[in-house]
């Protein structure tokens, strides 16, 4: 009973609401005024201690979700510590974040296990925080996310302002979220539904880590991955690039080995690095079902397997000299075959069949082996070579027959922009049938359900979004299968490492 006049309660308050816009809207209203008024109405019904975390300046709630852990944590090189961001100039920022429409259905997340959770986890994401600059002028970041990391935040009588270790939900209307345009959120960060046009966000943000410059960042990390190993040798530009005698041509963040075996390497000895991690810790990223504690040595080892059946132990490192006749030198081709890894152990990219079937579970994958010729780079910018720099600088030094590695920072390969996350739907005939109640249509008919129940539910939610039935499959009577297609992101600021196989000389 208490259950139904709450119900009752909820709808006559939502109908006084609309009851103020529509006098209000005798005259014109804009938009942005109507959704201010939606967005109070639906804080005071379900968030009413958040009345007084109003900000001025956006128009949005906050709700604190933790207290700072690191508090007190002094700068340290180009570590901020817990500063607060709105204190400095200029910074960079790893964040965890997710963001919930209003009924609180996932329309975005960085979190694996969220991903899971709501049916849109996929193998080929890396479940990673942002990592986005923060400094006096918005560059990129969500409006929303920039006025809460540079202002003082009024929570009540008192203020707050972010810094390391701060967990806050923000409450944004449209206008500092995602507009008229809603979310677009791709590359396998979507949610259970888009977040559609001109609609409020939730949005969950955890704050990890500040740093002052990504370049010094970058190179900290791969020094630590190379160190106390003699076999990594530091890339040189050609002599022709020399700029003048004191010139020594060495290619900061950029190294090449050619002792790297499958049948010798040791993977229990590999080391993972996660880049909002402070800078002493090394734990593996365990994010993804297949990259979790335990299991990252067997993955490797089952890629080292699957190396040496396709293309055997290759050379012996001691015969691999510069006047050797298998070295590709520079004006030489190289047929490759790579597997590409960020510094955490993920696999990003291969052109390796085998390998695309164990990682991300294509079957019969169509894989091409990548023909190079430095020559055909020589001159020429970045934006013009075939191969990232750090191809064009180091594949000259491998070897016909050999393994070899790579690693680079973002300044040979993929610079301050990196490469969105992309998702691509095809959906196509079939008279296969697939169950009809999968763990992602549960979940939605329940959400849909449930949120009939929610007092703020005919402001933003009547269509239901247009939730389906086909999410992946046909359905049992033989209907259209959809297929998704993930490309990996590569954030601003990453290093790679590449593990390569150049064939021998035909």
């Amino acid at each position: 009973m208490r259950f139904v006049q709450n119900i009752k309660f909820a709808f006559v308050a939502i109908a006084m609401a609309f009851a103020t816009v529509s006098c209000i809207t005798e005259e014109y209203v804009p938009n942005s005024e109507r959704e201010r008024i939606s967005l109070e109405a639906w804080i005071k019904l379900n968030k009413p201690g958040l009345l007084a975390n109003y900000q001025e300046n956006g128009g949005y709630y906050v709700e604190l979700l933790d207290g700072d852990t690191n508090l007190g944590e002094p700068a340290n090189g180009n570590d901020f510590g817990s500063e607060p961001l709105m204190e400095q100039d200029t910074c960079w920022v790893f964040t965890n974040i997710t963001g919930r429409d209003i009924n609180g259905a996932v329309c975005m997340t960085r979190s694996g296990v969220l991903a899971d959770m709501c049916g849109t986890f996929s193998q080929l994401t890396h479940y990673v925080p942002y990592l986005n600059y923060c400094g006096n002028t918005n560059m990129g970041l969500l409006e929303g996310t920039y006025l809460a990391m540079r202002n003082e935040l009024k929570l009540g009588n008192t203020t707050y302002k972010l810094r390391k270790g701060s967990k806050v939900r923000l409450y944004l209307p449209s206008s500092i979220a995602y507009g008229g345009s809603g979310s677009s959120t791709e590359g396998g960060y979507e949610g259970q539904y888009s977040l559609d046009a001109s609609r409020p966000l939730i949005l969950d943000v955890e704050v990890l880590r500040a740093i002052k410059n990504p370049s010094e960042h970058e190179l900290e990390m791969v020094s630590r991955y190379i160190r106390g190993r003699s076999h990594w040798t530091q890339a040189k530009k050609h002599e022709d690039e020399k700029v003048d005698e004191k010139d020594d041509l060495n290619l900061k963040g950029l190294y090449y080995s050619l002792a790297f075996n499958p049948e010798s390497d040791d993977v229990d000895d590999y080391r993972y690095i996660r880049p909002e991690l402070d800078i002493n810790q090394n734990n593996p990223y365990t994010d993804n079902k297949k990259y979790m504690d335990g299991k990252m040595a067997e993955l490797n080892q089952q890629i080292n397997d699957i190396l040496l059946k396709r293309f055997g132990k290759g050379l012996s490192s001691d015969k691999l000299t510069d006047d050797a006749p298998t070295l590709v030198a520079d004006d030489g081709n190289a047929k490759i075959w790579y597997v590409l890894r960020f510094l955490d152990g993920f696999v990003v990219d291969t052109n390796i069949a085998e390998i695309r079937t164990l990682i991300f579970g294509e079957q019969n994958p169509t894989c091409e082996v990548f023909s190079y010729s430095p020559s055909d780079d020589k001159g020429k910018n970045e934006k013009e070579r075939k191969a990232i720099g750090a191809w064009y600088y180091c594949i000259p030094k491998m070897h016909h027959g050999a393994y070899g590695q790579i690693i680079t920072t973002s300044g040979y390969a993929y610079g301050a922009a990196g490469l969105s996350g992309t998702t691509t739907t095809e959906t196509s005939s079939t008279s296969n049938s697939a169950s009809y109640y999968n763990a992602m249509n549960y979940y939605n008919y329940y959400n849909s359900y449930y949120n009939y129940y929610n007092p703020y539910y005919n402001y933003y939610d009547y269509n239901y979004y247009g939730y389906g039935y086909d999410y992946g499959a046909g359905d049992n009577m033989g209907e259209a299968v959809t297929k998704i297609t993930i490309s990996t992101e590569i954030l601003p600021y990453t290093p790679l490492v590449f593990t390569l196989y150049v064939e021998p000389y035909e």
